[in-house]
């Protein structure tokens, strides 16, 4: 053999060699590690599970505070179930249900929705995230919940907006991270 054979020989192997160990010792050297994430945007928060977890999702989360005793009165809860993104409603025991539960935003018309069910942390609605109420949430400066409390008078909780497109741009970017068929192949 020449010595150009040989130099070719030697690089090939080389090559698969730096391939071979940069393909298995890519979690070792990884920075990221598998560890849940929690990140703020303004009034919203958004946590991660773990990337390992393949039935996880991320969730966006709001509390809704009482202004003067700083309680929370209500939550909201945006996260994918089944491949589409869905948010929960969560407010305490004492509503009418029967009139369901309404979000407003700014001076449209109230969505109204029926309550699913009443569990250990209060009455809970169910509502599909399509991109009309995206804008909506997004959109808006004045939001609220709106129910009926047992004595039949009106609720109305309002919620902020703040930080909703940036928290929702990170969501949309974790769930597409989570679900690639890249991290899957190298996970």
């Amino acid at each position: 053999m020449n010595s150009v054979t040989m130099r070719s020989i030697i690089a090939a192997v080389l090559l698969v060699v730096g391939l071979a160990g940069g393909w298995f010792g890519h979690k070792a050297l990884s920075s990221t590690g598998d560890t849940p994430t929690i990140a703020l945007y303004q009034d919203w928060r958004l946590a991660c599970p773990v990337a390992s977890l393949k039935e996880g999702s991320c969730e966006m989360q709001q509390d809704v505070l009482d202004a003067k005793t700083h309680s929370e009165l209500a939550r909201l809860s945006i996260f994918q179930l089944k491949g589409d993104t869905t948010m929960l409603v969560t407010v305490p025991y004492n509503v009418l249900l029967e009139p369901g539960l309404a979000l407003s935003f700014g001076t449209a018309k109230p969505l109204v929705y029926q309550y699913e069910t009443c569990n250990g942390v209060g009455c809970i609605v169910r509502v599909k995230v399509d991109d009309a109420l995206r804008a909506s949430l997004g959109g808006t400066a004045q939001a609220r919940v709106l129910f009926a409390g047992l004595d039949g008078k009106p609720v109305g909780l309002p919620f902020s907006s703040k930080g909703f497109n940036d928290a929702v741009a990170a969501f949309d970017g974790a769930e597409a991270r989570r679900n690639s068929w890249w991290r899957r192949l190298w996970s």
